[in-house]
């Protein structure tokens, strides 16, 4: 039986007018969640919004709404959804740093499995975040791009991690690492994979949340 090229057409403008509603909800409720601090339902958000991401982020563009908003929705609801199991992991706890934060004078070199190895030159702020996190006993990885962040799961096994990066990169390496550990995300606060700075604060508090069950 031969199905009319009509009724695919309707059935194709039916699904594109639900898609476009089911999404636009999970956009309005993952606005709502970040602005009034109060998650609601926090996995249908998720899913909806990576499901159709894509044509989100072209929407939001098209109607002149922040630009990162959707990244900015994923990493703030997954934040606050995994805090609680962040807070409780003693060890193998890690630190993921971009290699453009590094000084454009940093002379370390880049290791093939475990990226770049901070020497404190105090050229950026890499320095201070790695001399913080010795004691709260996380580890820094300065990794060069996504395929070390692989590497360093599989090697390192770690049990948490607070991930640092540009919206788009952050939304995505949250996503595959919360497969395997408890994760915090905190964004760079300029783009440009040159120079880029973090506000250092914000790291050094999430780590000291690991003290609360202490």
């Amino acid at each position: 039986m031969q199905i009319p090229y009509e009724l695919i057409g309707i059935l194709f403008i039916y699904l594109s007018i639900i898609s476009l509603f089911v999404s636009g909800i999970a956009l309005i409720l993952g606005i709502y969640s970040i602005k009034k601090r109060k998650i609601l339902f926090p996995n249908f958000v998720i899913f909806t919004l990576y499901f159709f991401y894509s044509p989100l982020v072209w929407i939001c563009k098209k109607l002149s709404i922040k630009e990162n908003i959707v990244d900015e929705i994923l990493i703030e609801i997954r934040n606050s959804i995994g805090l609680e199991g962040f807070k409780k992991v003693k060890n193998k706890k890690i630190i993921l740093l971009p290699q453009c934060m590094r000084h454009n004078r940093c002379k370390t070199r880049c290791d093939s499995l475990y990226g770049y190895e901070c020497t404190k030159c105090n050229l950026c702020d890499i320095g201070t975040i790695v001399e913080v996190s010795e004691k709260y006993d996380f580890k820094v990885f300065i990794v060069p791009g996504g395929s070390f962040v692989k590497k360093i799961i599989k090697h390192y096994r770690p049990k948490s991690c607070i991930g640092v990066a540009c919206f788009v990169e952050l939304t995505d390496s949250m996503h595959m690492a919360s497969k395997y550990m408890e994760v915090q995300g905190v964004c760079l606060m300029n783009d440009g994979c040159y120079n880029t700075k973090v506000e250092v604060e914000e790291i050094v508090k999430k780590m000291e949340l690991c003290n609360e069950y202490k």
